[in-house]
C-alpha cells in the first residue's frame, strides 16, 4: 500500500495542488496530513474565520474533485498547533461526508493489518495560537513569555502531552501501528531549529520508545531536515519521519507499506540513503 505523507501545508493552495498531483502520479492509496493544514495569513483576530472559509471554499471541493477521479484513495488528517480548535467542527463535517478520517485522539484501519493513530498537540511555542499547546510533562516550567493567554491558567488547566498520550486508545490485536504525531520526538534530526536548538517533545519520544510503532510521522519544525541533513531517523525499531516544509515546494514522503521498511522517497530530497 503506497502512502504519501505531508505536514504543515498552512493553507498554501499550491502545496495542496502538488500534493494531489503527487498522490495521483505515484499511485498512493492513502494520503496522510500531519497537522498545521489551514491558513493564518491574515490578521490574527480573523484567522478562525479564515480557516473555516478555507475549508468550505477550497478544501472540501478539492477533496471531492480528487476523489471523483481516485475513489480508491483514503485521506487521513490531523490538525496541528496553528489550526484553531474551532476549525475541528468544520473538518468534522468533511469526515461526515466521507472525504477524510480525522486522527487526533483516534485510530483507524489502514490497509491490510495496519492501524493509524494521531495526536496533534505540541510543547509551548513562541507563536500566538495556544489551542494546541501543552506542557510536555506535569510540573514542567511554564514558558516565560506568552501572549494572548495566561500561562498558568492555560497550561496548568490542561493535561500534559505525556498524560494525553498515555490516554490514547491504542489498538489491540495483531495490528501494526503507525502514529501521526505533529511534534517530532526530542533530540533527533527531526526537531532542529535554524539556531540549532532541539525543540521536540520528550513525551513523544518516550511514547515512541515505549510502544514501538513501526512508523512515526511528524511535522511542526519546517527547517529541521535542512538544518540536520536528516528527514528520517530510527528510535529503536521505529522509523521516524519529518519531511519539513516550504511555501514554495511540497515537502512530502512517499513509502510503501508492502515494502516496509524498504524505499522511502522525499519529494524534494529524493530517496533515503
Amino acid at each position: 500500500m503506497k502512502i504519501l505523507f505531508a505536514s504543515d501545508l498552512h493553507g498554501h493552495r499550491n502545496l495542496y495542488a502538488e500534493l494531489f498531483a503527487a498522490a495521483s502520479r505515484k499511485g498512493a492509496r492513502a494520503v496522510i496530513l500531519g497537522g498545521d493544514l489551514l491558513p493564518h495569513h491574515g490578521p490574527f483576530q480573523d484567522t478562525v474565520v479564515e480557516q473555516e472559509d478555507f475549508i468550505a471554499s477550497f478544501l472540501e471541493s478539492a477533496l471531492e474533485d480528487f476523489l471523483k477521479q481516485r475513489p480508491d484513495v483514503q485521506f487521513y488528517a490531523l490538525l496541528g498547533n496553528t489550526d484553531w480548535r474551532a476549525s475541528c467542527d468544520a473538518m468534522a463535517r468533511l469526515a461526515e461526508k466521507g472525504l477524510l478520517k480525522l486522527l487526533h485522539g483516534e485510530f483507524h484501519a489502514m490497509g491490510e493489518g495496519y492501524r493509524v493513530l494521531g495526536y496533534g498537540h505540541v510543547p509551548p511555542t513562541p507563536f500566538r495560537m495556544k489551542d494546541g499547546e501543552r506542557l510536555d510533562f506535569p510540573g514542567d516550567e511554564l514558558p516565560a513569555k506568552v501572549v494572548v493567554v495566561d500561562p498558568a491558567g492555560h497550561y496548568q488547566g490542561e493535561k500534559s502531552i505525556a498524560e494525553e498520550l498515555d490516554a490514547l486508545p491504542l489498538p489491540t490485536g495483531d495490528h501494526k501501528l503507525v502514529v501521526v504525531i505533529h511534534s517530532p520526538p526530542s533530540d533527533t534530526g527531526l526537531d532542529v531549529l535554524f539556531d540549532g536548538t532541539h525543540v521536540g517533545s520528550r513525551a513523544v519520544r518516550r511514547f515512541i520508545e515505549k510502544h514501538r510503532p513501526i512508523l512515526a510521522l511528524h511535522g511542526h519544525i519546517h527547517e529541521a531536515p535542512e538544518m540536520s541533513g536528516s528527514w528520517i531517523e530510527h528510535l529503536g525499531p521505529t522509523v521516524c519521519i519529518n519531511p519539513g516544509q516550504s511555501p514554495q515546494r511540497l515537502h512530502g514522503v512517499l513509502l510503501d507499506l508492502d515494502d516496509f521498511p524498504g524505499g522511502f522517497e522525499h519529494t524534494v530530497y529524493g530517496p533515503a540513503l
